[in-house]
């Protein structure tokens, strides 16, 4: 396996950078943030003084949760909504489904709000499921290995085959592979591909897949899963979304407040498809399956630009941190545009594990056939400044 440690796309995630659009939406959206009340400031969460972690208070390395909270503007406006909770929040999801669909430029009837982006995999999947039926033929569900592995795990009950295809040396996912893949098959293929990877947190060139989309054949479905999608700031990177935009309709996005937003608790993800298949996956959404402050605090998120590239630019500096330490201990890594990185541990994961467990530091899970690799989430600077000098104590030891 190659070391990626120089390669382009690494130096390219490390720029600050944001594209026109994004400055543009800046400019309306601050406008939003005033009139929720107050300046558009960061969170306070990584301004706290860093504390060593201990038994009852670990580093959390493991879930690719948010290490810097959520906007402030959700701590000053979501109050007033405590008045309401004795009341469904229906009036709340159908107008955070317009404010998602007014932050992309595109119409609600393409946008369905789920209870976290694991549902929106789910109802998807459950969707096209629904479309081989009608079809009367068998479902393929094509994945990358490894990969988020939510998507296998919603297909199997209901009997699809399920077809892994490795990740190339460099990490990279095989679309040519996946692509014959989804030729041969005279059923339903459902593509899934997650952009950022978990856990390999590189992207696919852009080119390829959506060529790939635009000659795939009628029956297959395209599941693109943009989790991380907020923290890339290389311009090499292409949303899916655009393609819908451009009248693609074989393509389903999935997209979370999980992540760069800090709102994983409140469990708020959507779907941004055709209209048609819009309809299709709102069958099987979950009726009344999201809450009120869910839904308000993901709204009042969407207006606050400036927590958002605050947590990017934080990020992108906690990668350095960790991706100059694994340079200088000669560790391979696979270029990361996410808010966690997948390096070379040398020995076994789970003595790996334990270890930080024993430093108080819990890591992400073992992924089958990287048994010498761990993917862990990007703290703060402090946390991660942290974590290396971890790292250099077990290589001292010959840990790693």
């Amino acid at each position: 396996m190659e070391n990626t440690r120089h390669s382009v796309e690494t130096q390219d995630i490390n720029k600050s950078t944001f594209n026109r659009r994004d400055m543009l939406k800046a400019g309306s959206l601050a406008l939003g943030g005033l009139a929720l009340g107050g300046l558009l400031t960061p969170a306070n969460a990584a301004s706290k003084p860093f504390k060593l972690p201990s038994r009852s208070n670990p580093l959390l390395l493991n879930f690719n949760e948010s290490a810097y909270g959520y906007s402030s503007l959700v701590t000053r406006n979501l109050t007033k909504e405590f008045d309401n909770l004795s009341r469904y929040p229906i009036k709340a999801e159908e107008e955070l489904k317009v404010a998602v669909a007014k932050f992309y430029g595109i119409k609600d009837d393409r946008v369905n709000i789920t209870n976290g982006s694991s549902a929106a995999l789910q109802s998807s999947i459950y969707a096209v499921n629904a479309f081989a039926q009608e079809q009367n033929v068998s479902l393929r569900v094509i994945v990358a290995d490894p990969t988020f592995e939510f998507v296998e795990s919603y297909a199997k009950p209901l009997g699809a085959e399920i077809i892994k295809v490795p990740v190339d040396s460099k990490f990279n996912i095989n679309t040519d592979r996946m692509k014959t893949l989804e030729r041969e098959f005279d059923g339903v293929s459902l593509v899934y591909i997650c952009n950022p990877n978990n856990p390999t947190g590189n992207i696919i060139n852009p080119n390829e897949l959506y060529s790939w989309i635009k000659s795939a054949k009628s029956t297959t479905i395209f599941l693109i899963d943009e989790a991380y999608a907020e923290y890339i700031t290389s311009t090499s990177f292409k949303s899916a979304i655009d393609t819908l935009r451009e009248g693609v309709k074989n393509v389903i996005v999935a997209r979370t407040f999980s992540k760069v937003y800090g709102l994983a608790a409140l469990r708020i993800g959507y779907t941004i498809s055709s209209p048609e298949w819009q309809k299709r996956i709102a069958d099987f959404v979950e009726l009344v399956g999201i809450n009120l402050l869910g839904a308000r605090a993901a709204a009042i998120s969407l207006s606050d630009f400036a927590f958002r590239q605050y947590v990017v630019n934080t990020n992108n500096k906690s990668r350095q941190i960790l991706t100059k330490a694994l340079d200088s201990l000669e560790l391979k890594y696979s270029p990361s545009y996410g808010n966690f990185v997948f390096h070379e541990i040398t020995g076994d994961f789970d003595d790996f594990s334990k270890n930080m467990q024993n430093q108080n530091i819990l890591v992400g899970r073992k992924f089958d056939k990287f048994d010498n690799f761990c993917r862990v989430t990007l703290g703060t600077p402090d946390e991660m400044q942290h974590y290396v000098k971890v790292l250099r104590n077990f290589r001292a030891k010959r840990l790693i």
